[in-house]
């Protein structure tokens, strides 16, 4: 129903709230809908007369049975101006002029003190009152009091991406995880050359990767890429493509993980899922690492490459 109201396609949502309301299942989230956007947008149709008259006649019908709470007074006249001639058009004139919808009081005029008569007066002569309630969704999250006074922003977009770095880090514990980082820090585009294509190339100075396993040196060992859904359409599998791609032609390996919950927030049910991916990620767990200080041209004296190259003396 959001999709429906965000298209400012009201007919189509009154088709769908009108079956919401005869499934008799209430949630907060459609009141939202029906007291924060849908009054927008009704009067902007209503106002620019974009809106058609079978339309007009449902949501008149809707507000007029109670099945639908629309506050707003001016909102009720826009309805009212419009409904005599919505049913003309559409030749429900049987019955005779339309019942208009009534206005709501916003509040009493206050008698004056002391003055019982005058008191029993106004409750006669009060209106019905309609009550209004207002609900509002609270999720439960976690966030940082240091957050609120500084300007910085964590690596981590989210608490799912960093519940997912902590199971990776538990993983590989030899190695750095570092998330969201750009491919161009860590892939080479100038020495790559001519090899790279020039959509490669494009490609490579925009997009980013979840998660980059380093050794301790800072030297990139492997990729982690977490899909979803939103990877299955036609131009995000065209985006993968690109980037497995970058990652052959580096020498790298990138690893796809995709989790069958959508709904997974902790760390504990991220490592769960990265066993069930043991062969593959077994294939970049390092079995030992060599630190970059030791990469050099020089075998140390009494090797056994040294020893092989000295002629051995007969007795």
């Amino acid at each position: 129903m959001r999709e429906m109201l965000e298209a400012s396609d009201v007919d189509g949502f009154l088709t769908l709230y009108e079956r919401y309301v005869s499934s008799g299942k209430f949630t907060p989230e459609v009141m939202s809908l029906t007291q924060s956007l849908l009054p927008t947008v009704l009067m902007r149709q209503l106002g620019s007369q974009e809106m058609s008259p079978p339309t007009i006649v449902k949501l008149w019908r809707l507000v007029r049975g109670g099945q639908l709470l629309l506050i707003d007074n001016d909102l009720r006249a826009r309805i009212n101006a419009e409904i005599d001639s919505a049913l003309n058009a559409g030749g429900e004139t049987d019955q005779g002029p339309a019942v208009h919808l009534a206005m709501l009081e916003d509040t009493i005029k206050a008698p004056k003190r002391g003055r019982m008569a005058d008191l029993r007066a106004a409750l006669q002569e009060a209106e019905q009152m309609h009550r209004v309630a207002v609900v509002s969704t609270f999720n439960v999250t976690t966030w940082s009091a240091s957050d609120a006074f500084d300007y910085r922003k964590n690596l981590c977009a989210s608490h799912q991406e960093r519940q997912f770095l902590v199971a990776v880090s538990q993983y590989f514990p030899s190695l750095k995880a570092y998330p969201n980082v750009p491919l161009r820090n860590f892939i080479d585009a100038d020495r790559l050359g001519p090899v790279l294509p020039q959509r490669c190339r494009e490609y490579l100075w925009r997009a980013e990767l979840d998660v980059l396993l380093c050794t301790p040196d800072e030297d990139p060992v492997a990729g982690i890429e977490l899909d979803s859904s939103h990877h299955d359409t036609e131009r995000a599998q065209e985006r993968d493509e690109l980037k497995n791609m970058l990652f052959m032609l580096a020498g790298m390996p990138l690893v796809r993980i995709r989790a069958g919950d959508t709904s997974l927030v902790r760390a504990e049910d991220f490592y769960d899922l990265l066993q069930s991916y043991k062969s593959s990620l077994e294939s970049i767990r390092p079995r030992r690492l060599r630190p970059r200080r030791t990469h050099d041209g020089l075998a140390p004296a009494g090797t056994a490459a040294q020893r092989t190259s000295t002629p051995r003396r007969k007795t």
